[in-house]
C-alpha cells in the first residue's frame, strides 16, 4: 500500500528564487507538497549560479530544486497575472522572496491573494523584513551575516569576521519559513483562514544567535570569535595530534575527571584552577596550552582508540570527500540516487527528517525551466492545447 506523503495535499506555489526561498519550497516538496515554482520566462536567476555545471544546467540548481514543476509565466503580463490567480484558487501557499515591494508592483501581493483565496497562507522572506528602516535594502546571505553579528564571532581570535562556510543567513531563512508554512497550516485547520508570514534573514540570524545575545545582555560583555572554541564550555575545540586535528567536546565536571587521566594529565582534573567549567574559562590559555601539548603526543588514530570507549565526544575535522564516503552517511542512506534529463543519474543529500509512516523522498529531479507548463495549465486549469498555444505565441509562458 503506498503510503500518502505527510504535506500530499499542499499545494504550494513558489515564486521564490536564489536560496532562502527555494530551501523551504524543497523542505516541503520532500515531504508531498506539490511546488509549483513559477521563473520568468528566461529562468530564475540560480539556474547560471556555476560553475560546476552539468552541461547547460548548474548544479546548485539542480540539487535545491528537486520535487518541483516548472512553470515559465511572464507576471507582468496581465494575461500571465490571469493564470497565476487561477492557480491561486487551489493553492494553500504563496512563498515569495522578491525584493521587498517586487510583489505589491505586481499586483500579486497578500492583499490582493486573500481578497481572491481567504484561506491562503502567504509567506514572504526578505532580508531584513516587510517594514522598518532597512527593509528597502537588498539583502544577500554576506550582507545579513555580516548584519546580525554572525561574522563578529566566526573565524580566529583576533581576526577579521570571517563568514560562515555555508549561507547560514540564507537556509537559517528558509527553514523558518518552512516551520511558519506548517504552522499556519496547522492553525488554519481551527480558524479556516489564512495568514501573512513575515520571514526576515535579519531575524533569523537573531534566532539562532539568541544564546549570544542573552549572555550579551546578561553581562554586557561583547563577545568575539573563539576559532572552533566555544565560550561556555571547555575544553570544546579542537586540538592538533601528531596527524589529523581532533575535536573534543566535554559537556560536564564529572566527563572532566574521566577525561583527564585519558590525557595523562590526572592531577589537573582536581586542581582548583580547572575543577569546575567556570574556572576552566577563567584560565583558559594555560588549560589549552597544556591540552595542546599532551595531543601533539600521539596519532589522531591512537587518541580515538582511547577517547571513544570512555564515552569523550570526539571526532575527525573531515573534508567535503570523505564526509561522502562517511561509513555513518553510507550507512544511514543519507546520499540518494536521482534521475536529472541532463545530468544524469546522480547523488544528492536527502531529506534529513525520518519519519516512520510518511517519510520524505526525492521524487523528482529538479525541473527544466518550464518543464511543466503545459501539464500544469492542462490539469489545474483545464487549459487546451490551442489556448496554451496562442499563451505562448503571446509570450505569457514559454
Amino acid at each position: 500500500m503506498t503510503m500518502t506523503p505527510a504535506l500530499g495535499d499542499v499545494l504550494v506555489l513558489d515564486l521564490s528564487h536564489a536560496l532562502a526561498g527555494p530551501f523551504a519550497s524543497t523542505m516541503l516538496g520532500d515531504y508531498g507538497a506539490e511546488v509549483i515554482k513559477i521563473e520568468p520566462l528566461d529562468g530564475e536567476i540560480a539556474r547560471a549560479w556555476g560553475p560546476p555545471f552539468y552541461g547547460d544546467e548548474a548544479a546548485y540548481f539542480v540539487n535545491l530544486n528537486r520535487n518541483k514543476k516548472s512553470v515559465a509565466l511572464d507576471l507582468k503580463h496581465p494575461e500571465g497575472k490571469a493564470l497565476f490567480f487561477r492557480l491561486l484558487d487551489g493553492a494553500d501557499v504563496v512563498l515569495e522572496n522578491l525584493r521587498v515591494g517586487t510583489v505589491a508592483r505586481l499586483g500579486i501581493d497578500y492583499e490582493r491573494a486573500r481578497e481572491r483565496q481567504p484561506r491562503i497562507i502567504y509567506c514572504s522572506i526578505s532580508g531584513f523584513g516587510q517594514d522598518g528602516p532597512y527593509r528597502d535594502r537588498a539583502a544577500l546571505d554576506l550582507v545579513v551575516q555580516a548584519e546580525s553579528g554572525m561574522m563578529s564571532i566566526t573565524g580566529e581570535p583576533g581576526g577579521r569576521g570571517v563568514r560562515a562556510g555555508v549561507s547560514i543567513a540564507d537556509i537559517t531563512a528558509g527553514m523558518y519559513a518552512a516551520f511558519g508554512i506548517l504552522a499556519a497550516l496547522h492553525a488554519r485547520q481551527h480558524s479556516g483562514r489564512g495568514q501573512f508570514l513575515d520571514v526576515s534573514m535579519l531575524e533569523g540570524q537573531l534566532g539562532i544567535l539568541s544564546g549570544m545575545v542573552g549572555a550579551y545582555l546578561a553581562d554586557r560583555i561583547v563577545p568575539g570569535p573563539l576559532g572552533t572554541a566555544y565560550g561556555a564550555l571547555l575544553p570544546y575545540q579542537t586540538f592538533r595530534t601528531k596527524t589529523r586535528d581532533i575535536a573534543i567536546g566535554i559537556g560536564s565536571d564529572k566527563l572532566w575527571r574521566t577525561f583527564c587521566p585519558l590525557l595523562g594529565l590526572a592531577p589537573i582534573a582536581d586542581d582548583p584552577r580547572y575543577v569546575t567549567n567556570a574556572s576552566r574559562n577563567r584560565n583558559r590559555p594555560s588549560l589549552v596550552a597544556a591540552l595542546q601539548e599532551a595531543f601533539l603526543t600521539k596519532t589522531y588514530e591512537e587518541w580515538e582508540a582511547i577517547l571513544l570507549p570512555a564515552g569523550i565526544p570526539m571526532g575527525a575535522i573531515n573534508t567535503i570527500d570523505r564526509v561522502v564516503e562517511h561509513p555513518q552517511i553510507a550507512a544511514r542512506g543519507t546520499l540518494v540516487d536521482c534521475t536529472h534529463p541532463v545530468a544524469g543519474t546522480i547523488q544528492m543529500v536527502g531529506p534529513p527528517v525520518r519519519m516512520s509512516e510518511t517519510p520524505g523522498a526525492v521524487r523528482a529531479p529538479a525541473p527544466l525551466l518550464g518543464e511543466h507548463t503545459d501539464q500544469v495549465l492542462h490539469e489545474r486549469l483545464g487549459l487546451s492545447d490551442e489556448e496554451i498555444a496562442g499563451l505562448r505565441r503571446a509570450r505569457v509562458i514559454n
